[in-house]
């Protein structure tokens, strides 16, 4: 299994593309933004005026569409992107770090007990005959003009962890 791949496009993607396993959608004057947490990974858009952006990290090498797609890029090793596309201004930083079982172990504890402790948006899937198991936390934070979110997602098979923080930031145009 390889890592997580980042994937931006310019609209927004349909659910069904998705197995959702946890969801918000969020109303602000600024913009209107719709989280997912998926199978692998998470969906964020978001909706300020005429322009759409919506982030896509899954275990998907493949884009599921090239509709809108503004950038694919895989989430290996430390990773920043930023951009302003429309009123939209986006910045990312990836981090994927592979651990020893012993780490692995206590970081999904730790990461685990702060998701239910701050009662953020979690899922975790048991492992199955073709897939280990996995573990995805989004902490959103929830601004009047810009959204906040870290994710944590751990692999078990591979005692893979990748974390992102996004910035997505409503703008005023000239």
């Amino acid at each position: 299994m390889g890592g997580l791949t980042l994937l931006l496009y310019q609209r927004t993607l349909h659910p069904e593309l998705f197995r959702i396993l946890a969801s918000e959608k969020l109303t602000r004057r600024a913009y209107e933004a719709d989280i997912w947490l998926v199978e692998g990974g998470h969906v964020i858009s978001l909706t300020a005026g005429k322009n759409t952006l919506t982030e896509v990290i899954v275990t998907k090498s493949e884009p599921m569409t090239d509709r809108g797609l503004l950038l694919s890029t895989p989430c290996r090793g430390e990773k920043y992107h930023e951009d302003t596309y429309g009123n939209i201004r986006y910045m990312i930083s990836t981090q994927e770090e592979q651990m020893t079982q012993t780490l692995y172990d206590a970081m999904k504890h730790e990461i685990s007990s702060y998701a239910a402790k701050r009662e953020l948006m979690s899922a975790e899937t048991p492992a199955k005959q073709d897939s280990g198991g996995f573990l995805s936390v989004l902490d959103i934070e929830r601004r009047s003009h810009e959204l906040l979110v870290q994710s944590f997602h751990l692999f078990d098979e591979n005692q893979m962890v990748i974390k992102t923080q996004a910035i997505i930031e409503v703008v005023k145009t000239a």
